[in-house]
């Protein structure tokens, strides 16, 4: 294997490009009504998320390219999580459906806030987005067995918030690392 190919094909990207691609069998599953192989599927992608970046940092194999590959991947994840709640468990969701849609619109918005403002669309990975990574998995799991109506309430609140913080990072900061954790690490500088 060639070095550039070796520095490419890591086990990080290998593991986001796994997530990418594995999100269409997520939907295959989801319309063939095969409940088993969704959640075993959405357990495993959800894994390679958590794995990584903790790979990365610790095989020093960070890179540009494994930042921008586990920012699209996911990206594919969250968003197609946020689909599978819609097709999968409507009563649970449709009570949310404003608040989704305020969301989905600071989401969208700090993506092109970061794309004009610094010339690049920027992916932050904060403690409270990986946190609501995390409980979005759970509540995904949990709305298999019982009713989440008020959880998702509850977690799209605080993914209002993650962004509530990632837009006053980048009109305090300006073009921040995709790696920081907190505006109160931006504010101790």
């Amino acid at each position: 294997m060639s070095d550039s190919r070796s520095r490419i094909m890591t086990v990080p990207n290998v593991l986001s490009l796994t997530r990418l691609f594995g999100v269409p069998f997520l939907f295959v599953a989801a319309f063939s009504d095969a409940r088993t192989a969704f959640v075993v599927l959405f357990v495993l992608l959800g894994l390679t998320d958590v794995l990584d970046g903790r790979i990365a940092r610790r095989w020093n194999q960070c890179t540009q390219l494994g930042s921008l590959l586990d920012a699209i991947a996911d990206v594919a994840y969250y968003l197609s999580a946020a689909f599978f709640f819609v097709y999968l468990f409507p009563d649970y969701l449709a009570p949310n459906l404003v608040y989704l849609g305020v969301f989905l619109a600071m989401f969208v918005g700090s993506l092109l806030v970061s794309q004009l403002k610094f010339g690049r669309v920027i992916f932050p990975h904060t403690h409270l987005t990986r946190t609501n990574a995390v409980l979005l998995f759970a509540v995904m799991l949990a709305s298999f067995y019982v009713d989440t109506t008020y959880v998702i309430r509850a977690l799209i609140f605080l993914y209002a918030l993650a962004y509530v913080e990632i837009y006053a990072m980048f009109f305090l900061f300006g073009p921040i690392d995709p790696d920081t954790r907190t505006i109160f690490r931006l504010m101790k500088k």
